[in-house]
């Protein structure tokens, strides 16, 4: 999966989002250098910056999530009682009625079953964007080609394009102390994994998820939150210093967020986020409804336009003009060809005058 995040320029809209994303780097470092006259740690100073700006931008988004979140901690009992109802049911009626049930908890909380899909589908192209740009920052930084070797130096880092095994495996060939290099290390590794638990942790807070002991998903999602920080740990050893600079200081921002943001949160009543998910969902119904009433009435203007272009068509034929046509047509089906449908429609016609 990293590896693949790692090549996600050539995704389409991620690939754009790369060339913005390395456009927001470009700018950073030649600020940093030309304005600042900075050379030494330039380039994680960049990554830092960089890190801060993007996860900043995305700040309503997190927002607006985890106000889903909270009201999934309130509905998720009232979803589970309705799941465990129907364990057993597998017939579809019965999978029908748990559908309808639990959509009434989504109704009675002014919220969707989509609600906290949608801004996280929209958060992840950006995140994906991430990776390419500091992975290989040359391509979206081209003055980092020609710069010296300092500006890849940061506090004990000697590189950051070297992995943290590259540099306990070549600790005795900086100019550091090997003990620092080797400390530097295994603290990347660690720093990352512990910013990630603690960020999980904070998510857990606002989720509720850790009261659900009942909830189905539980083991699954105690698994995922296991195994997410050892992942991190794993990836910041075996990849350049750079993107473990930045995992670690995209868990920090993320943590300080979510400190910010729960406090927020604890300030709003869950009361006052349900009137506002219904006042919301009332004015989305009433926009689906204006447009359903638009629809109808444009349809049943093009009938009636329809209907009243065949009236005319057919009012403009006069009475004698009406009775010439019904005249030929008779005359047609005198003249038709032996054995023809005509001919025998004209047989059936003169037996029952006959008769």
């Amino acid at each position: 999966m990293a590896f693949s995040l790692l090549t996600a320029a050539n995704w389409p809209i991620v690939g754009q989002l790369c060339w913005l994303l390395g456009k927001v780097m470009d700018f950073i470092y030649t600020m940093l250098t030309d304005t600042f006259g900075l050379e030494n740690g330039v380039v994680g100073l960049s990554i830092i910056i960089y890190t801060i700006i993007v996860y900043t931008c995305m700040l309503p988004m997190t927002i607006n999530q985890q106000r889903t979140s909270k009201m999934s901690s309130v509905m998720n009992p009232e979803i589970q009682a309705i799941q465990k109802k129907y364990k057993n049911k597998k017939d579809q009626a019965s999978m029908m009625k748990q559908q309808e049930e639990i959509q009434q908890v989504y109704d009675k909380y002014g919220t969707s079953m989509m609600g906290g899909c949608l801004p996280l589908l929209i958060q992840m192209p950006f995140l994906f964007a991430l990776y390419p740009v500091i992975y290989n920052i040359e391509a979206y930084v081209p003055a980092i080609k020609s710069a010296p070797d300092a500006v890849q130096r940061f506090l004990t880092i000697p590189n950051l394009k070297e992995a943290p095994i590259q540099m306990i495996r070549n600790s005795g060939g900086y100019s550091l102390p090997a003990a620092a290099i080797i400390i530097t290390a295994i603290l990347l590794p660690v720093l990352s994994g512990a910013t990630q638990m603690l960020n999980i942790r904070l998510n857990q807070a606002v989720s509720g998820q850790e009261l659900d002991k009942d909830n189905p998903m539980a083991g699954t999602m105690k698994t995922m939150n296991t195994t997410m920080p050892l992942l991190s740990v794993f990836m910041v050893f075996t990849l350049p210093t750079g993107i473990g600079l930045y995992w670690i200081v995209s868990a920090v921002v993320r943590t300080v967020q979510q400190i910010v943001i729960n406090r927020h949160l604890s300030k709003i009543s869950v009361e006052d986020l349900i009137e506002k998910n219904k006042e919301k969902a009332k004015q989305k119904a009433q926009k689906r409804g204006e447009r359903a009433e638009r629809i109808n009435e444009m349809a049943q203007t093009n009938t009636r336009s329809i209907k009243d272009s065949a009236n005319r068509k057919t009012s403009t034929l006069s009475e004698k003009e009406r009775e010439a046509k019904v005249e030929r047509a008779k005359q047609n089906a005198r003249k038709a060809k032996p054995g023809s449908l005509a001919d025998k429609a004209n047989m059936v016609d003169r037996f029952n005058k006959n008769n």
